[in-house]
């Protein structure tokens, strides 16, 4: 699947953004979003404290996109050529044929639409290309930006996980929203 999907590696376009691979080149830019506290506040990741760990983060991704592992994807913005946001199919079942998504835009530019344009071009390559009949995605019930996103594109609400994250010492229940092929392409007509 991977190879059908991921190779060459995809890029994304929508109206305002591009949604590629990551570069050497991004580290400044991507240092930018990942060392705001608020922009990792309902994610798996801490921080970054320096830029080097920042270029030590783009060099996994890289080594995860020659194991063919890879299936993160930094946004970058069209008309400034600058990189807000990062995403990914965070998980991809090809048995099951489900996708989850996730994403995190730069706090700067919150409130404009781009994070509802990210999880939109995420779900429509995952269903208009890959052909899985499920996408979803995993959140903190304190994350409401993010639970009216994927409202706004037609997720429902599926339920509360009890204790279904951890993250360095941190225990807290997690939110399942979901859209089926079904629900996403009725919602296109």
């Amino acid at each position: 699947m991977y190879n059908e999907f991921f190779v060459p590696y995809p890029i994304i376009e929508t109206e305002r953004l591009k949604l590629r691979m990551v570069r050497k080149t991004d580290a400044e830019d991507l240092y930018e979003l990942c060392r705001r506290p608020e922009t990792s506040r309902f994610s798996l990741w801490s921080p970054h404290e320096s830029l080097k760990e920042t270029r030590e983060f783009i060099n996994y991704q890289i080594s995860l996109y020659r194991k063919r592992k890879c299936m993160f994807f930094v946004v970058e913005e069209k008309l400034s050529g600058r990189v807000i946001g990062t995403c990914s199919y965070v998980s991809m079942d090809s048995d099951y044929k489900m996708a989850e998504i996730g994403y995190s835009i730069l706090s700067d530019i919150w409130n404009h639409g781009f994070a509802t344009e990210v999880a939109e071009a995420l779900c429509g390559y995952a269903f208009d290309r890959i052909r899985v009949q499920r996408v979803f995605a995993r959140l903190l019930p304190q994350n409401t930006a993010s639970a009216r996103v994927l409202l706004k594109l037609g997720f429902e609400f599926e339920g509360r996980a009890k204790n279904g994250f951890y993250y360095n010492g941190r225990v807290d229940d997690v939110d399942i929203y979901a859209i089926t092929d079904e629900m996403y392409f009725e919602s296109r007509k």
